[in-house]
């Protein structure tokens, strides 16, 4: 077993995986980036749609649209369980 836990620590000391790691860190800023803009777009439009509407109108639509969520994250999960 330490045969294998040594092989895994030189495979990630190489040079060639070190030089991969850094060049990773600029993909998560582009990912952070439009990540950061496509929910400001999503909640932009949350805002404008409940925008002049009454709060029992808001607080029905929230709780349909985390229903919504959740239960398609709960049949996701279930789905990918079998």
């Amino acid at each position: 077993m330490w045969h294998h836990a040594a092989a895994y620590a030189d495979h990630y000391h190489h040079p060639y995986y070190a030089h991969h790691a850094v060049a990773d860190h600029g993909g998560w800023l582009v990912h952070t980036i439009i990540g950061g803009i496509i929910h400001g777009l999503i909640y932009g439009a949350i805002f404008r749609l409940f925008r002049g509407m009454s709060l029992e109108d808001v607080m029905i639509v929230a709780v349909i649209g985390i229903t919504l969520v959740g239960g398609g994250y709960w049949l996701w999960n279930r789905r990918m369980e079998t």
